[in-house]
């Protein structure tokens, strides 16, 4: 049985509002969203099979592999997950393959996303911002989030439904985006991709979530953008052997990141798979963001970007694709550190789409 949806929506797009421990953080994010949450299952459950060759009971059982590494160091979080299936009345494996689709999928195929992250020298503001390309029907199921949960940061995010973290920021200043990259390597002992974007979320300093990353290790390969608002920032590719981080050449106090390992410090061992237009996007954001002192404005203009379309910085899905070929720009985030604040919009940044601002006051 789908229960319908009790919260309020943005344009479509319903906001989960959450706070308490960790079960009941998770019990309201499934209870308010549970349509979204079960139109998650259902694309993903055709995602996995596409990707990754695992029918949704395969997918279920590959996810169950993380769950002891997870209940003996991540407890808070799987309690969050067992809420988040108990209130959209869904089974805990359900949830725990959708926390997991980066483990499961995207070590065979990457997504098309371009990030930026950047302090304008002249007001030391610090903005982290991303496109996120992703298959079409994925668009029906995000759904926006402030979380409140008791002795961790506040957090307001942009996600996928039953997935416990995506890109946002909390009160203590710290921002994050995320870029898939493709990679067979995997250690099961180390964090997800999007539980470790929540533990980043739960840090309160670039510091505090690069030491937290660098103990924990990820589980699958990974690139973050975070920064915190004294402007400290990084992009940074995460692998399960190790950080190679990404600082700004000297000079400057911008970098980026798409869809490849380019950190010369990369692990040994360590190798991706990358489409061709991840290079082009790179060089692309690189020319268009050069000498420039970001803002809110600017980035929107380069994320709108069509050169090199169908597979732009703002991506269109190419005419006759299948599978993953089929993605297109789904979001734009554009976080403001300082402010407290993002803007959202979703569709591709090039048609002008409605934008919504979400802050921490």
């Amino acid at each position: 049985m789908i229960i319908p949806d009790k919260a309020p929506n943005w344009n479509g797009v319903p906001e989960v509002v959450a706070g308490g421990s960790p079960w009941e953080v998770g019990f309201a994010h499934g209870s308010q969203i549970p349509n979204r949450i079960a139109v998650c299952i259902s694309n993903y459950e055709k995602l996995f099979l596409e990707t990754a060759e695992a029918d949704w009971t395969e997918s279920r059982a590959r996810a169950a592999t993380y769950l002891p590494s997870l209940e003996q160091n991540e407890p808070d979080l799987v309690e969050e997950m067992r809420g988040i299936a108990a209130g959209a009345e869904v089974d805990f494996l359900d949830i725990l393959a959708l926390n997991l689709r980066s483990e499961i999928a995207l070590t065979n195929y990457s997504d098309g996303c371009t990030s930026i992250v950047s302090q304008n020298a002249d007001n030391a503001r610090t903005y982290v911002a991303q496109n996120w390309d992703w298959v079409g029907e994925a668009s029906t199921s995000t759904a926006f989030f402030d979380i409140r949960k008791t002795g961790k940061p506040r957090i307001r995010m942009m996600g996928e439904a039953g997935i416990v973290a995506k890109f946002g920021f909390n009160d203590a200043g710290v921002g994050i985006c995320m870029n898939a990259i493709r990679c067979g390597t995997v250690d099961k002992t180390h964090l997800p991709v999007h539980l470790a974007m929540r533990r980043v979320l739960e840090c309160t300093s670039f510091d505090e979530a690069f030491a937290m990353l660098t103990e924990k290790g990820l589980a699958s390969c990974a690139n973050f953008v975070i920064a915190d608002r004294t402007g400290k920032l990084a992009t940074i590719e995460c692998t399960p052997k190790g950080l190679a981080p990404i600082f700004p050449a000297p000079g400057t106090s911008t970098t980026f990141h798409t869809n490849h390992l380019w950190s010369p410090e990369v692990p040994a061992g360590i190798r991706d798979h990358p489409s061709p237009n991840s290079f082009a996007r790179l060089e692309r954001i690189k020319e268009l963001s050069r000498n420039e002192s970001v803002s809110v404005g600017k980035i929107r203009l380069w994320m709108s970007d069509e050169q090199g379309t169908p597979y732009s910085i703002c991506r269109s899905a190419p005419a006759n694709t299948v599978g993953m070929e089929r993605m297109e720009t789904l979001a734009t985030i554009i976080i403001d550190l300082q402010n407290l604040s993002a803007e959202v919009s979703f569709g591709k940044p090039c048609l002008s789409p409605p934008v919504r601002i979400i802050s921490i006051e």
